[in-house]
Order: structure tokens, then C-alpha cells, then sequence
């Protein structure tokens, strides 16, 4: 046997060790994340978006005409197949449908933070750093909290570094499966939210550029195209879905694009407020002193000459100024693509940091990486007390969730930490209010606290005869128009018809206005009756 081949033996030998080496750091992240988030998992139903992700699931509930964005098929076809596992084991009950959608976001961030912490290795070629950054993220506000309810971003995360990774192999080796598998996880990220699209178009420019510069075939871009329309067939179907129901291409194709969105997509208004708000964000995600190894790796990358840090620098200042400016009632959510790229950072200035410094360094950092942790612990009295002594600061960031209570739910708790274990707070209101409704009645909900109400009602069926209507229906149905949109005296109308109408708050923020206009609240247990203003006795 030649020297030369020997060497070449030898060579692929080291490279299959270093292979097994990272496949099994990427099973320690997947398993260490997926323990900590079934841990802190929320055992039940939850409020808001989530809530009704899990009616979405449970009833694999496609169509959403005129918001087609927020389907999400990928996440819901998840989230249903978990729950198609039996409900019962040797007797217990230990898992319904509201739990398997919770866990299928576990298990996508999961798969985030394992897809990260090789990641941060392959760039930093260091596998402590990489622990860091991979912690940091992984325990990060907005990551940990969606990562405990039914939520779509894990998942979004796991394929955006998964492009990321394919990316990275590519460059390597330049073996055309890994150029494929980098649009083709693009596209299945469409299939779960449109947001990993903007990594498809940093992408897609990035390959026109490197076939203008003749380092990859031209038919390339072709069959990456095909790659990430293959992956986002789901997303296609959903659309076809909506389209076969209404009839309304061009609706169907601004449905799937934007929804009832626009004005917060290609939002530029009050700029300054939302620069606040975005660095309140960003500092409840990283309340570490890791951030300023951030900023040092930050400086680094952007120094660095190859393609694939200028890659990671153009995604990560893309997705912070997407966040920064985008107007929703959860932006948090949407700096988690930034938070990839910002802890890859974390981790390149940890590894600078680790340089020429003994075991002391790397216990330091593991410290600072979990301090969120601690900080989450001690927030939700700390911000209360602010907000308390302070209320113009809670007025001027416009959080009116603050003001008005939840049966059973301890807002600044269920805002502030991101762990949601032992929370039935979401099942304990909802089966209390529907429990206590009298005949003939109507609820009018407000999107937080309706999808609880539905699943009970729509998928374990109690009390069908109440009449449940959340603010959301007013922009999809009749019945929600009529009740949230009118301006006329409902209550009166009600009252004549035998009907009682009752509503989950006295805020007015989450109130329908002809409610402050023609009628009164009056207590009713956990919620309120509406009665007319004329004092008519209702029946």
C-alpha cells in the first residue's frame, strides 16, 4: 500500500472521528434542550395565539381566509400527529391534545438550539464557546417562552440554522447535496412561517452572486428553486385551500404574502417608540453581561473575509431591522432570527475570551449564560413594582395587557418567565366561565382569553349552547361583525330576544364600543353581564 494512500486512509479516518464527534454534540444539545423545555413545559391550555394554534391542531384546521400567513401548515401537522397519540397510559391521563401541541414547539426549539450549537462550533471551531452560545439562546426570553407553549418560531429557528448548516457544508465542500438541502430546508421553513423567507432571499441572492462569479453551475439555481418549492408545498396547498373556497386568487395570494397585516409589514411609523421597545427586547433576552462578547464577536465576524461570515452579517442586521420596526402585538417574537445570529456572535467573542485563560474562564461564562435564568425568577415583582410607582412608563410603552387581570393568571409571572410548568390558569377561567353562564347566553371574548374558551367548547364539548365570539371573528364572520363592529344598542336588542350577553373584562380596551356607548357591566362571578344603560332588568 502506497505512503500516499495510507495518508489519504488516515486523513478520512480523522474526518469520520471528527464527524461522530459532532454528530453526538449535536445529540447532547438536542436531548439537554428538549429536557429543560418539557420540564418547564405548560401542561394544558394556554392563552392567546397559542391557545388557538391548539384548536388549530387538534381540529388540523387549514383554511384561515384572509389570513392565510398565519396558517402555519407545517407546525400544525405537527402538533396534530403528536396529539393522534393515545390519551391514556396504564390508566393515567398524561397527555391530550393542548399538551402535544405545547410539546411540538419543545421539540422544535429543541432542534434549534441542537442546530446552533453546532452552528457556533463549525464557526468558532471551539466546542466550549459553542456551549455558550447555544445556552444563551436556548434559555433567552422569547426563545424559552414560545419554546413552552404552542408556537411556530422554534420551528422556524430549527430550519433557519438547518439552511444555515447546509450553507456552511456547501462552502466547504462544494458538493451540490449540501447547495439543495439549503433551499429545500428554506422552503419547508415557508411551510411553518413566512419569516425564514427573508433568509431566502439573502440566500437566493448569495447564489446568484456566486454563479455570476462562476463557483457554482448556473443550472444550480434552477434546481435550488425547485428545492425550495418542493419544501414549501404545504404553504402552496394552503393557499390552493383558500383560493378553491373563495374563488379570489389575487385575495388568496395577499392572504398568503401579508394577511391583515400590511400595515404592520411595511410599517416606518413611530420609530422612536418602537427603537425602545426593541432594546427593552433585546435586553429581556439577554439580562447577561454575555452581550458585550457579543458585541466583540460581532466586531470579529464582520473582520472575517469569507463568505460565510459576511452571510451571517447581512442575515443578522436584516432580521434586527425586520423586528425593529415591525408593528404587531407580539414583536418579541420576531427577533428570535436575530437571536440566531447574535448568539453565533456570543459565541465567537466567548472564544476570544477563552483564549489564553484557564478553567476559571470557561465557569464564568457558563454563569453569565445562565444568569437569565435567575434574573427571570425575580422580574415579575421588580417590573410590577416599576410599573407601579412608575404607571407613565406602562401607559407610554402601550401595554395595556397590564391593566386588567386575568382570572387565576398572575400577568406579570405568565409574561415575565419564561417557564410555564404547573399553569392551568388558561382551563381553571375558561371552564369556570363557561360553567356558570346561564342558558341562551353570548360571550364576548377578547383574542387572549377566547381560544381556551373554544377548545373547551369546539373539542371537549361543554356547553354547546353558549355562544362564544371572540374579537378575532370580527374581521371573518357575520356573527363576530355584528357584535364587535355594531353600533347599535345590542344589549336592548338582546334583552328583547331572551338573550343575555356577557363579556370576560371591564377594560375598555377589550371591550366592543357600543358596550361603553349603550350599556353598563355588572358583575357575574369571574366575568361581567352586560345590561342596558336604561336599567331594564334583563331576564
Amino acid at each position: 500500500m502506497s505512503t500516499a494512500h495510507t495518508g489519504r486512509m488516515a486523513e478520512q479516518g480523522l474526518e469520520d472521528r471528527a464527524t461522530g464527534r459532532l454528530a453526538w454534540l449535536w445529540l447532547a444539545g438536542a436531548a439537554a434542550a428538549l429536557v429543560l423545555y418539557v420540564l418547564t413545559l405548560a401542561p394544558d391550555l394556554v392563552w392567546q395565539d397559542a391557545g388557538d394554534y391548539q384548536l388549530r391542531a387538534a381540529r388540523l384546521d387549514l383554511v384561515r381566509s384572509g389570513d392565510t400567513v398565519r396558517v402555519h401548515p407545517w407546525f400544525l401537522l405537527v402538533a396534530h400527529a403528536l396529539g393522534r397519540i393515545p390519551p391514556c397510559l396504564s390508566g393515567r391521563q398524561v397527555w391530550n391534545y393542548a399538551y402535544a401541541a405545547n410539546l411540538a414547539s419543545a421539540i422544535g426549539s429543541a432542534l434549534a438550539v441542537a442546530n446552533l450549537l453546532l452552528l457556533a462550533r463549525l464557526v468558532t471551531g471551539r466546542t466550549w464557546p459553542a456551549v455558550i452560545a447555544a445556552t444563551t439562546f436556548a434559555v433567552g426570553h422569547a426563545v424559552w417562552s414560545y419554546a413552552t407553549v404552542a408556537q411556530t418560531y422554534g420551528w422556524m429557528a430549527a430550519l433557519l440554522t438547518a439552511m444555515c448548516l447546509a450553507t456552511w457544508a456547501y462552502l466547504a465542500e462544494r458538493k451540490m447535496r449540501w447547495f439543495l438541502a439549503a433551499f429545500l430546508a428554506g422552503g419547508m421553513g415557508l411551510s411553518d412561517h413566512l419569516m425564514i423567507g427573508i433568509a431566502l432571499i439573502v440566500f437566493a441572492g448569495w447564489a446568484v452572486w456566486d454563479v455570476v462569479r462562476q463557483r457554482t453551475p448556473w443550472w444550480a439555481l434552477a434546481a435550488g428553486a425547485a428545492c425550495a418549492l418542493v419544501g414549501a408545498a404545504l404553504y402552496w396547498a394552503v393557499i390552493a385551500m383558500e383560493y378553491m373556497q373563495t374563488g379570489d386568487l389575487e385575495g388568496a395570494l395577499r392572504s398568503a404574502l401579508v394577511g391583515r397585516w400590511a400595515a404592520g409589514v411595511f410599517n416606518l411609523s413611530d420609530l422612536p417608540l418602537h427603537l425602545g421597545k426593541s432594546a427593552l427586547y433585546i435586553g429581556l433576552s439577554y439580562p447577561t453581561p454575555l452581550v458585550l462578547a457579543g458585541f466583540a464577536g460581532a466586531a470579529g465576524l464582520v473582520r472575517r473575509r469569507d463568505t460565510f461570515s459576511r452571510l451571517l452579517v447581512v442575515l443578522a442586521a436584516v432580521y434586527l431591522l425586520w423586528a425593529v420596526r415591525y408593528k404587531v402585538s407580539d414583536p418579541e417574537a420576531f427577533f428570535i432570527p436575530f437571536y440566531v445570529f447574535a448568539s453565533v456572535m456570543i459565541g465567537l467573542g466567548a472564544a476570544r475570551f477563552l483564549e489564553r485563560r484557564g478553567r476559571w474562564a470557561i465557569a464564568a461564562l457558563a454563569v453569565a449564560a445562565v444568569l437569565p435564568a435567575a434574573v427571570y425568577a425575580v422580574l415579575p415583582p421588580a417590573v410590577e413594582g416599576i410599573f407601579a410607582a412608575y404607571p407613565q412608563v406602562r401607559q407610554r410603552l402601550d401595554l395595556a395587557t397590564f391593566e386588567r387581570p386575568l382570572p387565576y393568571r398572575d400577568t406579570y409571572a405568565y409574561l415575565f418567565q419564561p417557564w410555564k410548568c404547573g399553569d392551568r390558569s388558561a382551563r381553571r377561567f375558561a371552564e369556570e366561565a363557561l360553567r356558570s353562564l346561564p342558558p341562551r347566553a353570548v360571550l364576548l371574548s377578547d383574542s387572549t382569553a377566547s381560544p381556551p374558551l373554544l377548545c373547551l367548547q369546539r373539542l371537549e364539548g361543554l356547553r354547546p349552547d353558549v355562544l362564544v365570539v371572540g374579537a378575532e371573528t370580527s374581521m371573518t364572520s357575520e356573527i363576530g361583525r355584528h357584535f364587535w363592529l355594531s353600533d347599535n344598542d345590542l344589549a336592548t336588542e338582546a334583552a328583547a330576544q331572551d338573550l343575555r350577553i356577557f363579556v370576560v373584562t371591564n377594560h375598555p380596551y377589550y371591550l366592543p364600543p357600543w358596550v361603553a356607548k349603550y350599556a353598563r357591566l355588572e358583575p357575574f362571578g369571574i366575568l361581567w353581564e352586560v345590561v342596558p344603560c336604561d336599567g331594564g332588568a334583563a331576564p
